[in-house]
C-alpha cells in the first residue's frame, strides 16, 4: 500500500506542475492512449505526458470460473530530441477476482514496470508517419497483477492521415522472452467534433499475445494538454478474454520556454 500511496502523491504533483507549467496550444501532442497500438508523435525535447488508467479493466468467464482483473496502468513519456522520446510504464497497482467452482478469491497488488524507447523518423511528408517503440518489462511487481518475467517487445505503428480529420493506421507488436508471441491490429479514426475524436480497432496475436478482439473508443480535449478517454474491446472467439474496457486520462507538460 505505501507503493501506491507514493504514486498517488507523484501523480497530484505532477498535476499540480502542469497547471503552472506554460503551454501553447499548437504544442498539444498525440498521446499514446487509448487503443491497442502507440501513436506516431513523440514529444518535443523537455517536454513530459503522463498518461493514466483510472482504471484499466477485464471481464472473463471460461470453464465456470468469472475473472474480473483491473489495473491503474501508468505511463510516463519524456521528450528527449524532436524524434525520441522515453517511456516509463508501471501497473500501478490492481486487483484480480475469481468466482466459480465453489472457490472465490481477491488479490491485489502493484505490478510489473517498463522501459521504453520511441523513435519517429523523419518521412519527407504530412500525410504519412511511422513510429518505432522497443521495450523492456520490469518484473517487479508481485502475482496476479505484477511478476510477469522478462518480456521484450518491439512495436511499429505507420499512420496515413485522410481527408476530413480521418486517419487509417497499422500496428505490428513483436514479442519475446518470458512472452513469446505476436500481434497485429489496424484501426481508423475520426472527428467527431471539434474536442471529441473517435476510433474503431481490432487485434489478432498469437503466443502470449494470443487473442481476436474488436472494439473502439473516444478521446475528448478538456484543454489543448488534458484530455480523458474511454474504450472498449470485445473478444470474438473462447481463447480471447470476453470484454475488455478502460477510462483514463492524459496529461502534458510543455518545455519551459
Amino acid at each position: 500500500m505505501k507503493r501506491f500511496d507514493l504514486m498517488l502523491a507523484s501523480a497530484w504533483c505532477l498535476l499540480g506542475l502542469a497547471v503552472a507549467a506554460p503551454v501553447r496550444a499548437d504544442d498539444a501532442p498525440g498521446f499514446d492512449r487509448p487503443g491497442i497500438a502507440f501513436g506516431t508523435d513523440t514529444l518535443p525535447r523537455g517536454g513530459i505526458a503522463w498518461e493514466q488508467g483510472l482504471p484499466d479493466a477485464s471481464w472473463d468467464d471460461s470453464e465456470g470460473v468469472r475473472t474480473r482483473t483491473w489495473v491503474a496502468d501508468t505511463l510516463l513519456r519524456f521528450g528527449l530530441a524532436e524524434t525520441v522520446e522515453l517511456q516509463l510504464g508501471a501497473d500501478s497497482y490492481g486487483g484480480v477476482r475469481r468466482r466459480g467452482l465453489g472457490a472465490r478469491t481477491s488479490q491485489h497488488g502493484g505490478g510489473d514496470g517498463r522501459l521504453g524507447l520511441k523513435w519517429v523518423p523523419s518521412t519527407g511528408g504530412d500525410a504519412f508517419s511511422v513510429g518505432v517503440l522497443a521495450t523492456a518489462s520490469l518484473p517487479v511487481g508481485q502475482a496476479p497483477v505484477g511478476d510477469g518475467g522478462h518480456v521484450y517487445d518491439l512495436g511499429i505503428t505507420a499512420a496515413w492521415d485522410l481527408l476530413n480529420d480521418r486517419s487509417v493506421a497499422l500496428y505490428l507488436d513483436r514479442s519475446w522472452g518470458d512472452g513469446d508471441g505476436w500481434l497485429f491490429s489496424p484501426s481508423y479514426g475520426f472527428k467527431v467534433s471539434e474536442r471529441v475524436a473517435g476510433y474503431v480497432e481490432a487485434g489478432i496475436g498469437s503466443g502470449a499475445q494470443r487473442q481476436r478482439v474488436a472494439g473502439g473508443g473516444l478521446t475528448w480535449a478538456a484543454t489543448p494538454r488534458l484530455q480523458f478517454d474511454v474504450s472498449f474491446l470485445r473478444g470474438l472467439d473462447a481463447d480471447s478474454v470476453d470484454w475488455q474496457a478502460g477510462v483514463g486520462m492524459a496529461l502534458y507538460f510543455a518545455p519551459r520556454l
